[in-house]
């Protein structure tokens, strides 16, 4: 009854593991691609590459835009396009 309980208990963890580990996976968004997807739909991506913000104030331009035009990126893609610009 013990080894057929650890070994459950060792096959569960195991999938448990392998499906968390996916989850994060999926979750991780690409800022870069966000950037190239979504912000040249309104202008060009030089605009993009040539300004120079720090966190703030990536920050406060992502918001604006969001601002503009509903939908442009949800709460995940925005933190994952404003790291992205303050951190390149």
């Amino acid at each position: 009854m013990k080894k057929t309980t650890l070994i459950t208990s060792l096959a569960l963890g195991g999938f448990l593991l392998f499906a968390g580990t996916a989850a994060v996976s999926a979750v991780a968004l690409d800022g870069e691609k966000l950037i190239q997807e979504r912000c040249s739909q309104c202008h060009g991506l030089r605009k993009v590459e040539r300004a120079t913000k720090d966190q703030a104030g990536w920050e406060t331009t992502v918001d604006r835009m969001i601002g503009k035009r509903a939908g442009l990126l949800n709460a995940e893609e925005r933190d994952a396009v404003v790291e992205y610009l303050a951190n390149r």
